[in-house]
C-alpha cells in the first residue's frame, strides 16, 4: 500500500512539472494507466514474497533425495527443462504484456479525444466513424490480451503436470541408480513429498507472470519520472524592488521542440511596465499563447532573455469550477469579506 501510494503522489508531482513535449508524448489516459494499473501492479507484487513457496520446495526435496536417495536428482533435470523452456516464453509474454499495455494506452486516448470532441462529431455525424476507430483499438487491445493468455496457460499446464512427471522420473532414476527399493512404503512417501510441492510448484506461472508485468509497469513508470522538465534557464524571476518594470524581453526565440530548426515565436521584444494593460492580437496560430507560455518559462528558450520582476499569475480560457457552492468558488477557501465578495 505505501509502494502504492508512493508511486501515484510521484506520477502526479512529475505530471504538474513535465515538459511541453513530454505533455506530448504521454496523454491524460496514458497517466491514468501509470497510476490505476502499474502503480497497483508494482504495490501488489511484493505481497507475493510473503508466501512460502520457496520454502516449502526447500523442505520437501530435500525429503525426497533422504527417501530415495540419487534417485531424487533425475527430478532436478526435468525443472531444469521447465526453466530452460520458460526462458523463451518469458521474453515473448513480456512483448505481449508490452504491446498490451500501448494498446490500452490508444484505447484511452481515443476514448478522451472524443469525448472531449463530442459536439463536433455530434455535429458533423461522425458518430459511427468514431465507433469503428474505438472498436478497432479494442480489438488490437483483445488480440494482445488473449496472446499473453494462451502462453499463461501454457506454461500453467507445463508445470501442473511436473509432480506427475517429476515422480515418474524419481522413480526411473531408482531403478537405474538402485539407490532406494521400489516397494510400496517408497512411493508412498515420494508421491506424499511430491504433493507437497506441487502447490508452490503450480505457483511459479503465476509469478512468472507478475514479475513481466512488473518488470512492464516499471519501465514504464520510471521512462515518464525521467522524462524532460522545463529548464529553470528559460526565465529570470527578479524581485521588484521598486523598479517599474515587469516583464522584459529581448532577441527572444521559444520553439515547442528544441530540435525544430524553425522557432514557434521568434525576435520577440517585449517590455511592459507596471500598471500597463495590453491586448495581443492576431489570427489563429499567430503565436499570442506561445507568447504568454514563453513568459511563464514553460516554452523552451532557444535564445535571447526573458525577465519577470516580481510574481506573475496566469489565467487560462479553461474554465474549471470547483465541487461546492458559488460561494466556496468565490472565495476558494479564504475567510468571509461581505463587501470584497459582494463586489465579486
Amino acid at each position: 500500500m505505501r509502494m502504492r501510494s508512493a508511486l501515484m503522489v510521484a506520477v502526479y508531482q512529475k505530471q504538474l512539472k513535465l515538459s511541453s513535449l513530454g505533455r506530448r508524448r504521454h496523454s491524460t489516459g496514458e497517466i491514468v494507466n501509470y497510476i490505476a494499473v502499474d502503480a497497483y501492479r508494482m504495490g501488489e507484487f511484493l505481497g507475493g514474497f510473503t508466501q512460502h513457496g520457496v520454502l516449502y520446495y526447500n523442505c520437501f526435496y530435500p525429503l525426497s533425495f533422504w527417501v530415495v536417495g540419487l534417485g531424487a536428482l533425475t527430478g532436478l533435470v526435468h525443472l531444469l527443462i521447465c526453466g530452460l523452456l520458460n526462458m523463451p516464453f518469458a521474453r515473448f509474454l513480456q512483448k505481449c504484456q508490452y504491446e498490451f499495455m500501448i494498446a490500452q494506452d490508444e484505447r484511452l486516448r481515443a476514448t478522451s479525444e472524443i469525448l472531449n470532441s463530442m459536439k463536433i462529431i455530434k455535429l458533423q455525424s461522425w458518430e459511427d466513424k468514431f465507433k469503428s476507430l474505438i472498436e478497432s483499438c479494442r480489438e488490437n487491445e483483445f488480440k494482445w490480451l488473449a496472446e499473453s493468455q494462451f502462453k499463461k496457460a501454457y506454461a500453467s499446464l507445463l508445470y501442473w503436470l511436473s509432480p506427475t512427471i517429476i515422480s515418474s522420473i524419481i522413480f526411473l532414476g531408482c531403478a537405474l541408480f538402485r539407490s532406494a527399493p521400489l516397494n510400496a512404503s517408497t512411493i508412498f512417501t515420494v508421491l506424499a513429498t511430491l504433493r507437497g510441492m506441487a502447490e508452490p510448484v503450480n505457483t511459479i506461472p503465476e509469478a512468472l507472470s507478475a514479475m513481466i508485468q512488473v518488470k512492464v509497469s516499471f519501465d514504464r513508470i520510471n521512462t515518464f519520472l525521467l522524462d524532460d522538465e522545463p529548464k529553470n534557464e528559460s526565465l529570470s524571476i527578479i524581485p521588484s524592488q521598486n523598479s517599474d518594470q515587469s516583464i522584459m524581453i529581448q532577441g527572444g526565440k521559444f520553439s515547442w521542440d528544441p530540435e525544430l530548426m524553425t522557432p514557434t515565436v521568434r525576435e520577440v521584444n517585449l517590455d511592459v511596465k507596471w500598471g500597463q494593460k495590453i491586448a495581443i492580437c492576431g489570427p489563429v496560430g499567430a503565436g499570442k499563447s506561445s507568447l504568454l507560455y514563453a513568459i511563464l518559462g514553460e516554452m523552451p528558450k532557444i535564445s535571447g532573455t526573458v525577465n519577470v520582476f516580481g510574481s506573475i499569475a496566469y489565467v487560462s480560457q479553461t474554465s474549471w469550477i470547483q465541487s461546492g457552492t458559488v460561494r466556496d468558488n468565490i472565495l476558494y477557501g479564504k475567510p468571509m469579506d461581505e463587501a470584497r465578495y459582494e463586489k465579486a
